[in-house]
This record gives C-alpha cells, sequence and structure tokens, in this order.
C-alpha cells in the first residue's frame, strides 16, 4: 500500500526578473519607447499580475485507458482527483502531499507539474517565473490511471492561467455550469462533444498563441499545444484526452495531429478499481504487425463497447472488453490481472479489465439509481465485488487497495469545491470517492 510522504521543498533560482515580455518589446517598438522606458513598463505589468492572480488551483481527474479493446484510442475519465496549487513567489518551492506522492519525482527538472507549468508559460512567449508548486496526489501514481500525465495537464493548465490572468474565463459559457464547479478547460473552448485539434479561434481567445519564434510549438496555443505536448511525450491518448475533456473519450490521429470524442455515458456506473501496493504499470505494447483476425476481432469488440454507453444496455459488457492485443500484452507482464478480473464478473460486475497496461483493474458495475431501498442494494454489490478483488489479490500474493468512484464528466478544471473522501472499515482498504 502507498504510504504518505512529507512535503518536499526545493529551492530555485529566481528567474530573471529583466526579461521583457514580447508583447511589450512590440509595443515599445510601436511608440518608440526606449529599452529602459520598456523594462519600466514591464515592471508596471509584473506589479499589475501581482496585485490581479497571484494564484490559481486546479484538479485533474484520474483516467483508465484502453477499457479492454481500445487500444490506446479509448479512455474514462474517473472522479478521483489531483490536486495542483501554483502561485507566484520570490524563490522556486515544489511541495508533494497525499497517499501517492512517494511515487512522484522531486527534482523540478523531472517533476511533471512544474514542466507542465513552465511549458505554459513558454508557450504564451513569457519568461517562466519563480514559482510555489503544491501537488496533492489522490491518483495512484505509475499504476495505469494517468497519474503522469495529470500532472503535466494540471501544471500546464495552472501556469495557463497565471500567464494569460485568464481565471475569469474558465467559467462555463453557454451552458448552465453544475453547483460547485467552474467550467473545464474542455467548455470553456466550446468543445463538446467533439473536441478538435488543432486549435480554433476559441482557442486563441482563451490562451493566445505565442509570437512566431516563442515556445516549442508554432501550431498554436492552448489545448493544441497541450494535447500534441503531451501525445509526444508518449503519454496514451487513452488517458490524456480524458484528462483534458472528462467522460468517455475516444481519441484519433491524423497528418493534422489528435481529435477527442465524446462517447455518451448513461447515469448510475460505478468504477471499482484494484490497485496493487508496490508495482509500476506495465510496458506499453510494441510496435509489431498485427494478424488480420485479431484486428477484426478487436475492431467488432470496440464497436460493441462503445454501442454499450450509447445505449446504456451492459448486457454484452464482459464481451466487449475482450481484446486480443493488450490485454495479452499485459497479462505477461502481470499474470495475476486475469483472475482478478475474473472475480469481479464472478461477483457481478458488468465487467473488468486491466487498467491501461496494467498493474491495475478495473471493474464496471451498472444500475446505481436514487432510489435508498436499491442503494443499499447496489452498495451491497460495490462491496461485494470490491471484497472479491481483494481476495483474489491477495490469494496471488498481491494484495492491494480499493477505489470506488465513479466517471468524471468534466476534466481538467480550476477548483471551486474539493470531493470528500470517505473511508470504509475494512482496514482503509476499501476507499469510497464521492
Amino acid at each position: 500500500q502507498a504510504q504518505a510522504s512529507a512535503p518536499c521543498r526545493i529551492a530555485m533560482a529566481a528567474s530573471d526578473a529583466s526579461t521583457v515580455l514580447p508583447e511589450v518589446v512590440e509595443f515599445g517598438q510601436k511608440h518608440g519607447l526606449s529599452t529602459s522606458a520598456q523594462m519600466e513598463l514591464q515592471g508596471l505589468m509584473n506589479a499589475s499580475i501581482t496585485l490581479t492572480q497571484k494564484k490559481v488551483t486546479v484538479v485533474v481527474p484520474a483516467t483508465v485507458a484502453n477499457l479492454g479493446p481500445g487500444l490506446e484510442t479509448c479512455g474514462l475519465a474517473v472522479d478521483i482527483w489531483d490536486e495542483f496549487t501554483v502561485e507566484y513567489s520570490e524563490h522556486f518551492h515544489l511541495e508533494a502531499f497525499g497517499d501517492y506522492s512517494a511515487d512522484v519525482p522531486r527534482a523540478t527538472d523531472q517533476n511533471l507539474a512544474v514542466l507542465g507549468a513552465k511549458f505554459a508559460f513558454e508557450a504564451s512567449g513569457r519568461p517562466f517565473p519563480s514559482l510555489r508548486i503544491s501537488c496533492t496526489h489522490n491518483i495512484p501514481y505509475k499504476q495505469g490511471l494517468g497519474g503522469p500525465s495529470a500532472s503535466f495537464v494540471g501544471g500546464y493548465l495552472a501556469g495557463s492561467v497565471l500567464c494569460s490572468e485568464e481565471l475569469s474565463s474558465l467559467v462555463v459559457q453557454g451552458e448552465k455550469s453544475e453547483i460547485g464547479r467552474t467550467g473545464s478547460l474542455a467548455d470553456v473552448l466550446g468543445q463538446s462533444p467533439i473536441h478538435r485539434i488543432p486549435s480554433s479561434a476559441a482557442v486563441a481567445a482563451a490562451f493566445p498563441a505565442p509570437p512566431a519564434g516563442h515556445g516549442p510549438s508554432e501550431r498554436g496555443g492552448g489545448l493544441d499545444t497541450l494535447l500534441q505536448q503531451a501525445i509526444s511525450r508518449g503519454w496514451n491518448p487513452g488517458n490524456v484526452c480524458p484528462a483534458i475533456y472528462g467522460a468517455l473519450q475516444i481519441g484519433t490521429g491524423s497528418s493534422t495531429g489528435f481529435e477527442s470524442h465524446r462517447v455518451p455515458m448513461p447515469n448510475g456506473l460505478v468504477c471499482v478499481l484494484w490497485v496493487p501496493g508496490n508495482l509500476n504499470e506495465g510496458e506499453r505494447l510494441p510496435k509489431q504487425a498485427v494478424d488480420r483476425k485479431a484486428a477484426i476481432f478487436n475492431v467488432g469488440r470496440m464497436a460493441l463497447l462503445t454501442n454499450c454507453f450509447c445505449t446504456g444496455n451492459f448486457e454484452m459488457f464482459s464481451k466487449a472488453t475482450e481484446d486480443t492485443l493488450a490485454q495479452p500484452h499485459c497479462a505477461s507482464q502481470f499474470p495475476f490481472v486475469t483472475s482478478i478480473c475474473q472475480a469481479a464478473v464472478d461477483a457481478g460486475a458488468s465487467g473488468a479489465f486491466a487498467c491501461g497496461y496494467g498493474p491495475s483493474v478495473m471493474a464496471l458495475i451498472t444500475g446505481r439509481t436514487g432510489d435508498i431501498l436499491a442503494q443499499s442494494s447496489f452498495e451491497d454489490l460495490e462491496r461485494a465485488v470490491a471484497k472479491a478483488m481483494l481476495s483474489k489479490a491477495d490469494e496471488v500474493g498481491q494484495p492491494g487497495r480499493i477505489l470506488i468512484a465513479k466517471p468524471a464528466d468534466v476534466g481538467a478544471h480550476v477548483l471551486a469545491q474539493k470531493s470528500e473522501l470517505a473511508s470504509s472499515a475494512d482496514g482503509g482498504r476499501i476507499v469510497y470517492f464521492q
């Protein structure tokens, strides 16, 4: 079981305060300002930023990729959140908290929240300032639930808010917000149900593209830069897309980049996640020729999987999660995954599969309602599935922990309200996220 660790604080030299923003240089050239006048104007802008937007907190959901046959195209956001607070500071500090912070890199050149924030400033053509970055890790890190990509997305979004001063624009536009939350990044850009990348005019309005010659990408700012950079780091699109947009996403690649498509989800779904104590996520499936019969099998299962979510009929879900590509590769690395999945189905789950390439396992339960009597029976089913997975894991010598949560309908967003955790009486091995 992951152990909570003491906060990690790292100091870093302050950035060069004399660096003048490209916008200030352009303004100065247009109006004939001297270099010293440009630097004075820069100082006034820095003071204005300090007095207005100094701190932001964002949250990013856990994600489960593949869902059986959806090889690096399909992914689901889960209502378990990492939290990132970023603020201006005289010196650079990095703090890491949470049950899974022990596995998070402490070096600032390796910590993905730091790198995400740094990339956001660079993509906006702004120097990377001294920041205090505080991370709370509730997502198991490097265990198949998208922890690393969540850190990068969280750091990038927080950095974008600070350097672009766009906090107020993150409220849902043209759509009624849910009580107690601001809009997600996807909501702001009005890109549901189909999220097309590269960026549109809405992206440019929310996060201006860097001037020519600035930043690591010339394709544009905002979501295009974030998504393409995350994919270029080798992360599974099945993690990246739902981390940004939430819900169930299908990512498709082309010569112009990636697109993400939202799949409708019915109410009443619950994810029961088994997480091992001390195993890192598995290696991705290597590039190889695919047998035609295996390809046809997976295409059919993926179509059936999508149909289950679109129709709300999960009678065929266990069959829909069958796979001939990723799952055998995962089983070769973690042989116990197959037996834990079967234990969940035998206990009443609609289906079960490895999270990405393992080692964690997700079982899906359907039918939760608001009826009090039915709810009690449904919770009994949740706990029966959870205990069956724990028991089988113990039997094969892989003790772990169960996290129970609903799918998350939104992706990364500015925090408005925290979710509360409710631990069970099972020695902390079954945890509800509500």
